[in-house]
């Protein structure tokens, strides 16, 4: 019994010291101190405020690499943080008015996600980032944050450009636009809007 109890303090040891091992330390950041902004801490990865979207993205690399290689990954992730939202959007309104999709269109969806969208993400502005170096264990690593904003108004022109191609690969998604029974903005898009085949 006594071998037991030495035993289990024994492991608690290790273990109380594994685990300490594995916090995160603080190493640096952009503001020198370990306080990361409002919007670095901010849960949604998109949000509206004043007609504008808002975009964080964050792009994790090893402690040896370059950061400003970090933010422009990061960068990247915002680009295609706002296409899945818009493809999600979409995807979510036909799915609302109980109309079937096609595969094609489908895939274009799909491609929209996976940011191999090859149209222009205009108006989106990169007005913020910061980055966090730390320690888990013995490994290094840093976070790179960026916050973009895109104003409702160019946010609504790509959304626009992504229901035109699920029209063009999915006609019964024009019909369905035509009679109103699909809505993807909030008093439903104009049918003179959707671009004619």
């Amino acid at each position: 019994m006594k071998n037991l109890t030495y035993l289990i303090v024994i492991l608690s040891f290790v273990a109380c010291a594994s685990l300490d091992l594995q916090k995160r330390r603080f190493l640096d950041s952009t503001s020198h101190d370990d306080s990361p902004p409002d919007w670095v801490k901010e849960a949604k990865i998109t949000w509206e405020s004043k007609e504008k979207v808002f975009i964080r993205a964050t792009h994790s690399v090893k402690g040896n690499e370059r950061i400003n290689g970090c933010f422009d990954l990061a960068k990247l992730d915002s680009k295609e943080n706002i296409l899945s939202e818009i493809s999600n959007e979409v995807k979510g309104s036909i799915d609302n008015a109980q109309q079937s999709i096609s595969e094609d269109a489908e895939v274009v969806l799909g491609k929209v996600r996976a940011s191999e969208f090859h149209g222009r993400i205009l108006g989106l502005r990169f007005t913020d980032q910061y980055f966090e170096r730390y320690l888990i264990g013995e490994i290094e690593r840093i976070d790179c944050h960026t916050l973009s904003e895109i104003k409702r108004t160019d946010y609504d022109r790509i959304k626009k450009e992504v229901i035109d191609r699920v029209v063009a690969a999915d006609p019964k998604i024009k019909e369905a636009i035509t009679k109103k029974q699909i809505e993807f903005f909030g008093s439903g898009i104009n049918p003179e809007l959707i671009k004619q085949e």
